[in-house]
């Protein structure tokens, strides 16, 4: 019981991260050029004044070259860097992406979204996944975006990573990832849960 309630707590201060700004670490380089990955459209990675303060954030169609320039770098690839995918979930888990295609939801102000966006760039590229089978969308404070596409897809909270296999949603990961991001869309992809 005790656990239940610790769990349910963490979760419940997990809703409360992504309400305000995240301060910003220095630098780490992680050898990555996003230059080398298919799927990279110009047109993407829109910026606009942030309602609280006055950083810029993303919004709408994100890339991975978003990725590689300040601000966003700055925590984005330490916690690229400091993630290590579990090998025995990765090697069951690769074979079975070759079907799947992912829509992303983040926001580049929270701090949830600045956790696993990179853990999930790091496990898609540990398995050879095509950048243009993601679909990133980053949204704004209020969790909207420019286009209204995350009303159809009722996002409430960020990150909320949704798979699909030929069109159809098999599940999501919404806004915190447990145990990790591979095992949970491991039990998604094999039918196990959501």
């Amino acid at each position: 019981m005790h656990f239940r309630l610790c769990f349910f707590a963490f979760l419940a201060l997990g809703a409360f991260a992504c309400s305000r700004p995240a301060a910003t670490s220095t630098v780490e380089q992680s050898g990555y050029s996003a230059a080398g990955q298919t799927g990279l459209d110009a047109n993407k990675n829109r910026e606009e004044k942030a309602k609280a303060g006055n950083e810029n954030i993303l919004i709408g169609a994100v890339d991975r070259a978003a990725f590689e320039n300040a601000p966003y770098s700055t925590w984005f690839h330490p916690a690229y860097q400091r993630y290590t995918p579990n090998p025995k979930i990765m090697e069951e888990l690769v074979p079975l992406l070759e079907t799947i295609t992912v829509k992303a939801y983040m926001g580049s102000w929270c701090e949830d979204s600045q956790r696993d966006v990179p853990r999930f760039y790091k496990l898609l590229d540990q398995a050879h996944f095509p950048h243009s089978r993601l679909h990133l969308i980053s949204l704004r404070e209020d969790k909207t975006g420019p286009n209204g596409e995350e009303k159809l897809d009722n996002i409430t909270a960020v990150p909320t990573f949704i798979l699909y296999r030929e069109g159809k949603e098999l599940g999501r990961i919404v806004e915190t990832a447990y145990p990790t991001l591979e095992m949970n869309m491991l039990t998604i992809i094999k039918g196990t849960g959501k």
